[in-house]
């Protein structure tokens, strides 16, 4: 031993030498620290905790189990085995890398962790005492001689205190503790259980039922307190009679659930004796016979807790406090132990498996078989690529699509699940749920399971919280879930067939504009934000999907993911396209994208350089960031769409228009870039420039690169053919190419006019806001007409030549150049230089050489036999089955995974639309310069193909669909062009009534956009009176045509009176003839009306007509439907009669109608008529019901208006024409009419206004009586005779001025006891007189009578109430109509019926059982 120590006056160089003096002699350390390991049950505690304690563990950090002496001298050896050698060997790896420093840093975070973990010990199974009283000091004093005597005689086993000495040496009895050991205690209450098991041996010495799991940790005191409580019991049951126990035991078996009892039944059927050995031994009512009475429970008990080891005690101890209640409940649904359902057996063999979990071992089992039966009703399962999986299906394990859930033998996920796994802390888990939804949303988006579900999927995801779920993980840095998120984002917003079609048609007629993609908004939810009323996210997501993302931050993320994470060229394209989406739902979210802070620098920057690397040679090309992309290009171009001050900020403040000169300029191939990308950069460059250039934006880049467009034409008048192009890049080239000439036609065609205008305004006022002239004028267009005619005459030739099929034309080509064509004509004329005749030889020139040879080929004639197939309203698929997006996120439909029958046919690839409406547009220009041509240009509009698809498109239902409007602008043209030829033409007269009927078909199919052509029609179509031939069949008044007219067989029709004593009722012809020859003032009375599209229109003129100053923006509105309602011809009768209910709600009654108001009636009721009689396809989306109830909002909107003799004329003839047979059977009030809320307020108003102001009109009558009829139930009826019983008053209609057959409200019989006391009421007190209403007093005259004496069972007890009110009447007058009338005669003047002249023997049998006469 090393004996120097340090000395009170040593220096540190002192202590150093020390140290080293003592390494150098090798010696031994008088002290060591030696770590004792714990025991077994200490380790195993420490095992079980779950708890964060602050304990530094030095076998977990790494340290090893003693501190290093500082003995080397060598060591004794010791042999150690392979699982020693190993760990000592990682041991030694820890230690280097161990920081003592750090891991107490790490893990005493504070003293509290140190003191939360002291448990008391569990003392709840002990039983306590109370002290005695002793008059004894506590301790007593014991001299140390006497605690030594008293225990010198114990074997020390190791040093003992004094304390200690003396405390063992004292009794209890000392302390005031009786005198009482633990075997004593033992042997008492063994003797106890002996006498209670002779009274009760039956029912064994151990309870089946209780087992004590979680009473304590202390196993024996579990043990004796299970044993006490069953004791207990047991001397419970001693006290009873059999009667009572019988009684308890019925009372259990009627409380407790049947499951429970079979279990507890099984527990003591199936006790097994290898698991329960530690709690009791056999029962005496299963052990063999002798065994029961050697059986004791705490003996036994010990003994078995004995042989285990302590570890395997407490392992099997927190095993059955862990365990015990899911046993339970396992044990309970089958009725069998959980031991004998799993087929596997612990084994003592095996390593660290003393526990049994038999829950997880379930899942070891081989799944069932999928039950095979209807899927009808069952939860949707999907796979991982988002397809719709079979129930009954037999699918592999090792695919990964079973998992623990409610139908483990079922593959395939739910959408709750994958809803939950998308919540999981893993991320890949997270991935996963999120690849898997975007996937069912894309494939649901894309109509793949409109047939296998029972409805929508898209507005239920909505609803779950998709949104919030990819939006929350979009927060997120993991780039693998970022990216997935994205995806998922982008198969929820954006629907490729869309921008699919878009991208197709936007070289067509006015393919550049679009609708705005967001929902339909309530007024009362406008009313709820003026108001302030703010919405949650949630709320504002569920109604509108963009919008509410848009409140999420949605774009400065994008910015975020797009500038920071810099993820790779899939995920931009994504969001690219995301950006796309949203900048389509409207102007103001388009100006959001375009005001996000950075994001338009980033997307510049980023993805529109203006020098980039060559992508083509680089060795990453799925890098986006440093290189142009085209779908950034088409973002810019989406977002000039929405409007001009959105361009002008493009152009001006991000220099748009360099990026465009800079992928323009030079040819696709030398941009080094991949070949299809590069020219889909440079279309979609053209695209944007083209888009720039209708708002007259952009021309001075026009200018600057006038001899590369100029070169660019001559090019591919060399290169491109017409033939076998479709696919060609170069075509699409040249469409986009000649959109781009063809706006900076328009914009130099009214450089002239503008120049004009500024000038005349400054001369006037000086200085005025004014747009300026662009900076090119006509004289930078002209020159483009030679190459453009080159290329379309090169073109039309090869179509025209072609002998292949019709398919290998790309008619896109030949369409871009006749849109130039039409749009140059258009222009040509307005120029101060035009020359007219020039004009004419040119275009003489140009139908002779191109149009005529085109319209005479077979290519062109099986185009127009094509119109019919690709029409999606011949084809009945405007509305093809129910409707797959949400409404909170709309979309136009174009879902390819769904049948070819959809509303985006006529926009197919191989859709002949585009071609013959560039044809008839070119016709239509060419016509209006030259009269000359009509002739050449009549088989447009009389060929056999056209007439078919026009008598086909006319007879179908409407439908609502954007894709429609491509097939109104080949509608209207043709119309256009038919009514340019007709009056020269005579071969187009036999097609009049054809086009008329057409014309009028498509003013209401108009969609909103072309609200221009509505007026336009009207002006020009509608109101024409050379298509009005019918006018011309007969004399001024029209009697031949009266007598052809007449629905009726009659040759005279019914006339009805007027109460203003009007001149002879004019015929049908008559009518019909003044209103032929009023026909401006009718299409004046119409336009006045239109006046609130009069905003819309301007715009919409603006863009038809190209007038680039005034356009504003390319978004059209909402597409939701129709412009016009199908009741547009009654609309100037709706507004008047809304009018009138707003100014009475005000308290101002209209007392007298203006005269203009009289004109707008009478011009809209004579409109009506002819229809009606020359034009009744217009009108027959309309029921009966909905034409009649517009029409009694003429009698509702003045006092005196239906008193006007013409009013009064029309809506006569109009009645008679709507109560014929052949109309009448299909009148229905029970049904909801469209346009009315209930048919019922306004019946009760109509009522009220005839009370009011009728002066017993019988044309008034007339219509009050149509919901009166017995085939419309009971309601109207009651109503009448409740609240407006003062119209019988004055209601004189005649039996001769029925419009409607007097069957009608006679049959069938009235059985309705509560109508017939109320008939019967009104005539007892004189209500119903026959003098005042005879048509009422006929009416419940027989009904009442038919009821009384009709025999039908159970209905003796109504018939004689009745009959003895009517016996008991004093009108003898009545009562005698009552009891005689014996049918309906309308020739019985006045009455209407014929009377007994004697009463019959079975009414006088029945009377004379009520009563004496």
């Amino acid at each position: 031993m090393y004996s120097a120590r340090p000395k009170p006056g040593d220096t540190e160089e002192d202590l150093l030498k020390s140290q080293r003096e003592f390494l150098a002699a090798e010696t031994t350390g008088s002290a060591k620290v030696v770590r004792k390991p714990g025991s077994k049950e200490e380790q195993h505690g420490r095992e079980k905790q779950t708890t964060e304690r602050d304990v530094v563990d030095l076998e977990v950090g790494g340290l090893p189990p003693q501190q290093p002496s500082f003995e080397t001298g060598p060591k004794p050896s010791k042999k150690a085995s392979r699982f020693k050698q190993r760990q000592k060997k990682v041991q030694d790896v820890e230690e280097e890398a161990f920081d003592v420093e750090e891991q107490m840093e790490t893990h005493d975070t504070h003293v509290t962790k140190v003191l939360t973990e002291i448990v008391e010990r569990d003392t709840s199974g002990q039983s306590v005492k109370q002290p005695l009283t002793t008059g004894l000091a506590f301790p007593r004093v014991l001299h140390r001689q006497q605690a030594t005597a008293a225990t010198q005689n114990e074997k020390s086993v190791k040093p003992v205190s004094l304390f200690a000495q003396q405390f063992s040496a004292v009794s209890p009895a000392v302390f005031g503790l009786p005198e009482q050991n633990q075997e004593v205690a033992t042997e008492q209450m063994e003797t106890d259980q002996g006498n209670t098991q002779a009274m009760m041996s039956g029912f064994g010495d151990t309870s089946t039922i209780v087992e004590g799991s979680g009473l304590s940790h202390n196993r024996r005191a579990v043990e004796t307190e299970v044993h006490q409580i069953h004791q207990e019991n047991i001397a419970r049951l001693s006290t009873m009679t059999e009667e009572q126990i019988q009684q308890e035991r019925d009372k259990l078996l009627q409380t407790l659930d049947p499951s429970l009892i079979q279990f507890l039944a099984s527990k003591k059927k199936h006790q097994s004796t290898g698991e329960t050995q530690h709690t009791s031994n056999e029962s005496p009512l299963t052990a063999p016979v002798g065994t029961a009475d050697q059986a004791h429970v705490p003996t036994a008990g010990l003994s078995a807790v004995s042989s285990l080891s302590e570890e395997e005690r407490l392992r099997s101890l927190v095993s059955e406090q862990d365990n015990s209640e899911d046993v339970l409940l396992a044990e309970m649904d089958t009725g069998v132990p959980l031991q004998e359902q799993v087929p596997i057996q612990s084994s003592k063999d095996w390593l660290n498996m003393d526990i049994v979990e038999h829950e997880k071992l379930e899942w070891m089992k081989d799944l069932p078989a999928p039950k095979p039966g209807d899927n009808k009703g069952k939860v949707a399962r999907f796979d991982l690529e988002g397809q719709l999986m079979c129930r009954d299906k037999d699918v592999p394990t090792h695919l990964g699509l079973h998992h623990h859930g409610d139908e483990p033998e079922v593959a395939g996920y739910t959408l709750e699940e994958l809803f939950m796994l998308s919540r999981s802390r893993l991320p890949q888990q997270r991935s996963l749920a999120l690849r898997v939804l975007a996937r069912i949303v894309a494939r649901a988006r894309n109509g793949e399971f409109a047939v296998a579900l029972s409805g929508p999927l898209l507005p239920m995801m909505l609803e779950s919280g998709m949104v919030f779920v990819v939006r929350f993980s979009l927060d997120e840095n993991t780039p693998s879930l970022v990216a997935t998120a994205v995806d998922a984002l982008h198969s929820l917003l954006v629907l490729a067939g869309d921008e699919l079609c878009a991208d197709h048609v936007y070289s067509w007629y006015r393919g550049s504009e679009f609708p705005a993609l967001c929902p339909v908004r309530n007024p009362e939810e406008e009313g709820e934000e003026e108001k302030g009323r703010e919405k949650t996210d949630q709320d504002l997501a569920k109604e509108d999907v963009i919008k509410g993302l848009l409140r999420m931050t949605l774009l400065p993320r994008l910015r975020y993911i797009l500038e920071v994470l810099r993820p790779d060229g899939p995920v931009v394209i994504h969001i690219v396209e995301i950006l796309i989406r949203v900048a389509r739902h409207s102007v103001q979210a388009a100006y959001q994208v375009l005001r996000c802070p950075h994001l338009m620098e980033t997307v510049f920057t980023e993805f529109l350089p203006l020098s980039w690397a060559d992508k083509v040679s680089s060795a990453d090309k799925s890098e986006a960031h440093g290189c142009p992309l085209p779908q950034a290009m088409k973002l810019m171009r989406v977002l000039c769409t929405a409007g001009r001050n959105i361009t002008a900020i493009l152009i001006s403040k991000h220099s748009l228009m360099e990026r465009i000169m800079r992928y323009t300029a030079e040819h696709p191939s030398d941009l080094e870039l991949d070949q299809l990308e590069a020219f889909s950069l440079a279309v979609e460059s053209l695209r944007t420039w083209a888009t720039c250039a209708v708002y007259g934006l952009g021309c001075q880049a026009f200018k600057e690169l006038y001899p590369v467009v100029l070169q660019t034409l001559q090019r591919l008048f060399g290169t491109l053919s017409c033939v076998g192009s479709r696919a060609d890049p170069q075509a699409f080239q040249a469409a986009a190419l000649f959109s781009l000439i063809e706006g900076a036609t328009h914009t130099a065609g009214v450089a002239a006019e503008l120049s004009a205008r500024l000038a005349n305004v400054g001369e006037r006022e000086g200085n005025h806001d004014n747009l300026p002239a662009p900076p090119i004028n006509w004289s930078h267009v002209i020159g483009l007409l030679p190459a453009v005619q080159l290329c379309v005459k090169k073109w039309v030739t090869q179509a025209v030549s072609h002998t292949g099929e019709p398919q290998e034309v790309n008619s896109s080509l030949v369409a871009s150049c006749l849109h130039y064509l039409a749009s140059y004509l258009s222009k040509l004329v307005l120029q101060p230089s035009h020359d007219a005749v020039g004009t004419l030889q040119y275009l003489e020139e140009l139908i002779s050489e191109v149009l005529l040879p085109l319209i005479k080929s077979a290519y062109f004639i099986t185009q127009l036999q094509k119109i019919r197939t690709f029409s999606p309203t011949c084809q009945h698929c405007g509305t093809a089955g129910p409707r797959q997006d949400s409404p909170a996120l709309p979309d136009l439909g174009c879902r390819k995974a769904v049948s070819g029958q959809q509303p985006w046919l006529c926009v197919h690839e191989h859709s002949p639309y585009s071609m013959v409406t560039a044809v008839y547009r070119l016709a239509v220009q060419a016509v209006s310069l030259h009269k000359g041509l009509a002739d050449k240009l009549s088989s447009l509009v009389t060929h056999q193909h056209v007439v078919a698809f026009l008598s086909s498109w006319q007879s179908q239902s409407d439908s609502a669909s954007y894709w429609l409007r491509f097939e109104h602008h080949l509608l209207y043209h043709m119309v256009k062009l038919f009514t340019q030829l007709a009056p020269s033409v005579p071969s187009c007269h036999p097609h009049t009534v054809l086009y008329h009927q057409s014309a009028l078909t498509l003013l209401r199919r108009l969609l909103p956009g072309d609200e221009h052509y509505i007026h336009d029609l009207m002006s020009t179509v509608i109101f024409q009176p050379s298509f009005f031939l019918e006018s011309r069949l007969g004399d001024p008044e029209a009697a031949d045509l009266s007598d052809m007219l007449q629905l009726s067989g009659n040759a005279v029709p019914t006339q009805i009176g007027s109460a203003a004593q009007l001149s002879p009722h004019p015929s049908r012809g008559t009518l019909l003839q003044e209103a032929y020859s009023r026909l401006p003032a009718v299409r004046a009375t119409y336009l006045q009306v239109l006046q609130g599209f009069r905003l819309d229109a301007d715009k919409s003129r603006n863009r038809a007509l190209r007038r680039p100053h005034q356009i504003q923006s390319l978004l059209l509105r909402v597409c939701t439907g129709p412009l016009l309602p199908t009741d547009w011809v009654f609309l100037p009768l709706v507004q008047l009669h809304s009018m009138a209910n707003s100014l009475e709600s005000r308290g101002y009654p209209v007392e007298s109608v203006p005269a203009d108001v009289v004109a707008t009636v009478t011009n809209s009721l004579r409109l009506v008529l002819m229809l009606e009689t020359w034009r009744p396809e217009t009108l027959k989306a309309l029921t009966a019901a909905a034409k009649l109830t517009r029409l009694m909002c003429v009698f509702l909107t003045g006092s005196e208006l239906f008193l006007d003799s013409s009013v009064h004329h029309i809506l006569s003839a109009l009645l008679r024409h709507y109560t014929q047979p052949g109309l009448l059977a299909g009148l229905d009030f029970n049904m909801p009419i469209p346009g009315i809320t209930s048919f019922y307020d306004l019946y009760k108003g109509l009522l009220a206004q005839y009370e009011a102001t009728s002066f017993g009109d019988p044309l008034f009558a007339s219509f009050v009586l149509l919901p009166l009829q017995q085939r419309f139930g009971v309601g109207f009826k009651k109503l009448l005779l409740s609240e407006h019983d003062a119209v019988f008053r004055t209601f004189p209609l005649q039996f001769q001025e029925l419009v409607v057959p007097v069957e009608n409200y006679l049959e069938p019989q009235e059985i309705d006891q509560e109508l017939l006391q109320m008939y019967l009421g009104v005539l007892l007190s004189g209500t119903v007189r026959q003098q005042w209403a005879p048509f009422f007093y006929l009416v419940m005259v027989k009904h009442i009578t038919g009821y009384i004496f009709t025999h039908q069972s159970g209905q003796d007890t109504a018939r004689r109430s009745l009959l003895r009110q009517v016996m008991a009447s004093r009108n003898e007058t009545l009562k005698h109509h009552l009891l005689h009338y014996h049918k309906v005669n309308l020739e019985a003047q006045p009455l209407g019926f014929d009377l007994h002249c004697q009463l019959p023997p079975d009414r006088l049998q029945l009377i004379q059982g009520v009563g004496d006469l």
